[in-house]
């Protein structure tokens, strides 16, 4: 089904003319390069999604609860330039083609209304945005072309539209509805690359970070291995000194064993040497087996960070950048990483998104008749169902939210009464006096979808 074909773009236009002719544009966020939402006046929740993509230019109406912040750029000063507190006077398809026109009206500096008219050519491969002055005159463009060019496109130069291509039949054209629901899953994944982009250091730095910790695991285990080999070097010298006064049951001994001794040292003097290398190879396991499970504690919990970061919006996004970046000392006021939750089946089921809001949620939100869920053996989020006798579903669905945050498909989830959940010594650890467990083996698709009507507290 074409969701970006000219029978939808019809659909759409159609709706945009009902709704939104005589409203103003309140505000303009810029989403990245090519996408940007238009709040408008008289319009409660929904919000106009207009995205320029190199594969499937569109526009759409669409619910959207939260905004992020804008990104600055170009994009978005031309956008507030020309568009923020315009009225939409009117809007036309035009040219049988996917060609939108805005017809838009506002104040300049001397409070003389201006008409303008915004051109958005929707067409794959070649879509741009431009104003058009009353003269017909190109005064600003997303992506200009130079006179050499099969059309060029200057400021100053007469607005013509581009070649028309050839229009597919359409056996079915899908639904307002189902157009709708693109465009909503079109912007989730557009603000995930959004943060990305504007995020890229810590990003960055975690799976480099990561990358980094899976190496010094891969030299310590080689240590702890080539360690192994020098154990038995304690009983090789208890036995030089046991058979150091007959030499044909120390001959014997060093062929069985493979052992070559240091000619210019004694038989007392070698032993010790191998007493030294035991008690070296012995410090040098504990030590690195430590290292090992410190580099595997923070390769888990970045990992966990990575996962939960998707459900962060961009202050906390912030919080985080300062919380693993600390050379960047900004002046901005740190905002603290907060709880989320969702509701199924009438039940509050909320879960953290770093160490200091899973100890939030648990230890101070939570109350004594909740249950507490985490995965075992693995860092993730703690989650807590708001209810002392949960049903079977809405245990399921909250353990399947343990393995989600903490990036696993299948495993084992803890499940207790927070009356046996203690508070550990780490920020956010917990010791469970008594738990049961939920065995998984996949998580339903229906539990990623109510990830996105999550709530922050």
């Amino acid at each position: 089904m074409n969701y970006y074909s000219y029978s939808s773009f019809k659909k759409v236009i159609d709706e945009l003319r009902k709704k939104i002719i005589g409203c103003r544009i309140n505000n303009i966020t810029v989403i990245n390069s090519h996408d940007f939402l238009c709040t408008l006046s008289m319009i409660k929740d929904e919000k106009l999604l207009i995205s320029l993509n190199h594969q499937h230019p569109f526009l759409a109406l669409i619910n959207v609860k939260k905004v992020e912040p804008t990104i600055t750029g170009n994009l978005n000063e031309s956008l507030r330039k020309f568009l923020k507190d315009a009225y939409i006077v009117d809007i036309n398809l035009n040219n049988d083609d996917r060609i939108v026109e805005f017809v838009i009206q506002k104040a300049n500096d001397y409070y003389e209304k201006v008409v303008t008219h915004l051109y958005l050519e929707c067409i794959p491969q070649r879509a741009n945005l431009l104003f058009v002055n009353e003269e017909g005159k190109i005064i600003h463009a997303l992506h200009y072309a130079s006179v050499t060019s099969a059309r060029p496109i200057l400021n100053g130069l007469t607005y013509e539209y581009p070649n028309k291509g050839v229009l597919k039949e359409e056996n079915e054209v899908p639904s307002l509805e189902e157009i709708k629901n693109q465009a909503v899953n079109y912007y989730e994944n557009a603000l995930q690359v959004h943060k990305k982009e504007k995020f890229t250091p810590l990003y960055r730095y975690i799976k480099s970070r990561i990358k980094s910790l899976n190496k010094k695991s891969v030299v310590l285990r080689s240590e702890i291995e080539s360690a192994k080999e020098h154990l038995k070097d304690a009983d090789h010298g208890n036995y030089l000194l046991a058979f150091q006064s007959d030499k044909e049951l120390l001959d014997e001994y060093l062929k069985d064993n493979n052992l070559k001794l240091d000619e210019s040292k004694s038989i007392v003097e070698n032993a010790n040497a191998m007493f030294k290398k035991y008690k070296k190879s012995k410090r040098t396991i504990e030590m690195a087996e430590l290292e090992v499970n410190k580099a595997k504690e923070e390769e888990e919990y970045l990992s966990y960070l990575l996962v939960s970061s998707q459900y962060m919006d961009d202050e906390e996004l912030f919080s985080l950048s300062q919380e693993l970046l600390p050379k960047q000392h900004l002046k901005k006021k740190l905002l603290p990483i907060r709880c989320s939750y969702i509701t199924y089946d009438n039940v509050k089921i909320s879960f953290g998104k770093n160490a200091s809001s899973n100890n939030e949620l648990t230890f101070k939100i939570a109350n004594k008749d909740d249950w507490y869920l985490h995965i075992k053996d693995y860092h993730g989020a703690h989650v807590i169902i708001h209810n002392p006798n949960p049903s079977n579903a809405v245990k399921l669905v909250a353990a399947e939210l343990c393995l989600i945050l903490s990036n696993k498909s299948a495993g084992d989830i803890m499940i207790a009464n927070m009356k046996n959940v203690k508070k550990g010594h780490a920020l956010g650890e917990a010791n469970l006096l008594n738990y049961s467990t939920i065995t998984l083996n996949k998580v339903r698709e229906e539990t990623f979808a109510l990830l996105s009507n999550k709530q922050d507290y």
